[in-house]
């Protein structure tokens, strides 16, 4: 049986006569918990109407009873023992919520991910369109009696009241009981009853109409040569991958909006990624002021009902365009005619939490089991995406060039060192970026500061002893964060007061050391008085000010300079701003991580391509304590090619991804000599049982992981580098040997090493 027919309508399995009827039926279910593999269910009689595949249920799983997603319907059990089948204790949705092509990409990704399919199912059907989220409000119609039915027994006054009122009409169960001053339960009585029918509520009423046909801007030469191919192929159905590589401000966006309009054009439907929740409104913005209502969004902080009303209305074909963050790839899109990913190169598309997957990867699968085309947008693409670009996996298209002759902003490197040296101070801000910034102020400009870290300083140390302040939970130093009045772990998100003394010397007060967001503002007030200063982090965000207010509130001009972190670093196209300033431009260089100067040559391409979007001219002020690294200088010439040729051979040289597959084991647990021993015993014996031959090529560690002691657990890992089949061999070894006493985890394709 493939996997499109385990969605053959139920009915056609008993169109053999009522006899059939009678045969048992059993229901293999992907229970949502952490154990691989799907378990045979029995259907009772009473449940047998409503359980269809792809419904969700709730099962029992020992002691206790948990939900999952039925895969398939049989009257066999498997060989099981049909005494030992349990039965399946409860349907928690009328209908489907599970369609075939996310089915496949979900068995996909549980195999390629070695993560459970119900655990992988849990993310693809978001909570708040099942059982476990808020439900959706209930309508009550009176059931049609059946032909031989006995009459109704007594009935009480309230529920004969319940009878009258839908008599003239189906009515919500919430305004019916409050109306009849009843409870629900009289109306859930009256559908055990059979008197009285459920349905979820409709969603709210949208139309499909178009919106007025906006005036489309010209296309430059590069984008017509771009779109020209990409057309053919949403025509044709071909499940290319494109990698659109673009210039910051190039107009990649628009080339989407013109691929999509012809997918709609043809019926169809598409998704479109992007890499923050924050940047959702902007974009959404877009997407909506050219196909209107025809585009709903999906992510996690949508509240219940809306994330509910959002996923029907693209399931039944009213929302063909989905917009929103990794999730989004799982989007029940009926007719998928094209997929987006926009940003592919943001590390925010890899899960960090089970199933690890990353989006921009299921994106180009999904596509190729659709048999639809796929974008892949940047300016500073991944490595890998670039690798499979020249290397002819993809197609690779290019915008060199900005719309409207608007240049690329001019970018000056500061060395750091040498401006502490020749200022007698460690200062925030180099002379020259305080030059840009008032300069920019004085012609009505805006300004974007960038700084990756958040809260006042980094770090406490005792002048005396060297002591540095940590949490004890993590091996992490605490941040001063003023506004809360406390210092923090950024991990277990610990908090106490300030330290007065040293603790550890009972020393004088320790001195604070680095900076961040906080500190950056407030430095940027102390500078220019009559500007008016905003931040962007998640400290802001926590407090209660969304991410899209503080955005529209510096489009609008109400801010003048917005400091942030990455939230401001990515998809901000504001004309007006004309001067960006990153402040410390090597945080992440120094990190014990392979992909650190990828990171950074991305992060600081990307914000300098925040300043000049517009007809006046821009500038970017780089301040670093590493002027001559590579990757710095390669974005400071908006470089790419030359970044990426240098980087990739030193990845070639050393056998790193893209030119290997990697694999991430970590052990953690409370007893450390425990969790040492463990790892060097689970590594000594895989390196023992494969090697070259097997598809290994190198097996690094075990070590303590850079971040040794988080949330009162200690953790080691290592690193496997392998061709696809071995880190296949790898996983199945783990299995056949897990670990012992210790908490373990494998993330395939890991995109952080800490």
């Amino acid at each position: 049986m493939t996997e499109l027919d385990l969605f053959t309508p139920a009915g056609d399995a008993d169109a053999g006569g009522p006899q059939e009827e009678e045969e048992p039926l059993y229901a293999t279910v992907a229970p949502e918990v952490p154990v691989p593999g799907a378990f045979t269910y029995r259907v009772p009689p009473a449940l047998r109407e409503r359980v269809q595949v792809g419904v969700r249920v709730r099962v029992p799983f020992g002691p206790r009873a948990v939900p999952g997603l039925v895969l398939e319907l049989s009257p066999a059990c498997g060989g099981v023992d049909a005494r030992k089948v349990r039965p399946i204790a409860q349907v928690l949705e009328g209908a489907p919520v599970l369609d075939p092509g996310v089915l496949e990409l979900a068995r996909w990704t549980a195999g390629y991910y070695h993560t459970p399919l119900g655990e992988v199912l849990a993310a693809a059907v978001p909570q708040d369109v099942t059982a476990r989220g808020r439900p959706a409000p209930k309508v009550a119609n009176l059931a049609p009696p059946a032909p031989d039915a006995a009459p109704p027994g007594r009935l009480g006054a309230a529920q004969r009241r319940v009878l009258d009122a839908l008599a003239a009409g189906p009515r919500r169960v919430d305004e019916l009981c409050q109306a009849l001053d009843v409870g629900a339960d009289v109306v859930r009585r009256l559908e055990a009853r059979g008197l009285v029918r459920l349905e979820e509520a409709a969603g709210p009423a949208t139309t499909s109409s178009p919106p007025p046909a906006p005036e489309l801007p010209e296309l430059t030469v590069e984008q017509r040569l771009v779109l020209g191919p990409l057309l053919r192929q949403v025509e044709e159905r071909q499940p290319v991958v494109t990698l659109l590589f673009g210039v910051t401000g190039s107009g990649k966006t628009e080339v989407y909006l013109r691929a999509i309009a012809r997918v709609l054009e043809l019926g169809r439907g598409a998704i479109v990624l992007v890499p923050e929740i924050a940047l959702t409104p902007q974009t959404l913005a877009r997407f909506r002021a050219r196909f209107g209502d025809r585009v709903a969004v999906l992510h996690s902080q949508l509240a219940g009902e809306a994330r509910r009303g959002e996923w029907r209305r693209v399931r039944e074909g009213a929302a063909p365009v989905v917009v929103g963050p990794r999730s989004a790839v799982w989007a029940p899109v009926p007719d998928l005619g094209l997929i987006v990913v926009d940003e592919e190169h943001e590390t925010t598309y890899k899960q960090e939490h089970a199933p690890r997957y990353h989006a921009r990867d299921l994106a180009v699968v999904r596509g190729k089991q659709a048999g639809v085309p796929v974008i892949l947008g940047s300016a500073t693409p991944s490595l890998e995406s670039w690798h499979n670009a020249t290397g002819g996996r993809y197609r690779l298209a290019r915008l060199r060039s900005r719309p409207a002759g608007s240049a690329l902003p001019r970018v000056s490197v500061v060395d750091m060192g040498r401006e502490w040296a020749e200022v007698k101070a460690p200062v925030v801000l180099s002379r020259l970026l305080v030059r840009e910034v008032a300069a920019a102020l004085e012609r009505g400009e805006r300004a974007l500061l960038f700084q990756n870290r958040r809260g006042f300083t980094t770090f406490f140390m005792c002048g005396a002893c060297g002591h540095v302040l940590k949490c004890q939970q993590c091996d992490v130093t605490l941040t001063l964060h003023r506004a809360a009045g406390a210092v923090v772990c950024h991990f277990c998100d610990h908090r106490q007061a300030p330290p007065r003394g040293c603790p550890s010397c009972l020393g004088p007060a320790m001195r604070q050391r680095g900076y961040g967001t906080e500190r950056v503002e407030e430095v940027v007030r102390q500078l220019f008085p009559a500007a008016t200063v905003g931040r962007l982090d998640t400290d802001v965000v926590r407090e209660g000010e969304p991410a899209e207010v503080v955005l529209e509130r510096f489009r609008r001009g109400e801010v003048q300079v917005l400091v942030g972190t990455q939230m401001i670093a990515k998809g901000l196209d504001i004309p007006e701003v004309t001067v960006v300033g990153v402040i410390s431009a090597d945080t992440g260089l120094a990190l014990p991580d392979f992909r650190a100067s990828e990171r950074t040559f991305q992060l600081v391409a990307q914000v300098a391509g925040r300043a000049g979007r517009g007809p006046r001219p821009g500038s970017t002020v780089i301040q670093t304590f590493t002027p001559g690294h590579f990757a710095l200088a390669a974005a400071a010439d908006h470089d790419f090619e030359r970044f990426a040729r240098e980087e990739l051979r030193a990845r070639q040289a050393l056998g790193y991804p893209p030119y290997s597959r990697a694999l991430k084991l970590l052990l953690r647990g409370p007893d450390e000599r425990k969790v040492q021993d463990e790892a060097a015993r689970a590594i000594d014996d895989l390196r023992r049982a494969l090697g070259e031959p097997d598809g290994v090529h190198a097996v690094l560690g075990p070590a303590p992981s850079p971040r040794a002691y988080l949330t009162g657990k200690f953790r080691w890992q290592a690193l496997v580098k392998a061709t696809p089949e071995g880190v296949r061999r790898v996983i199945r070894h783990l299995e056949e040997h897990r670990p012992r006493g210790v908490e373990w985890l494998v993330d395939v394709d890991p995109y952080h090493l800490l």
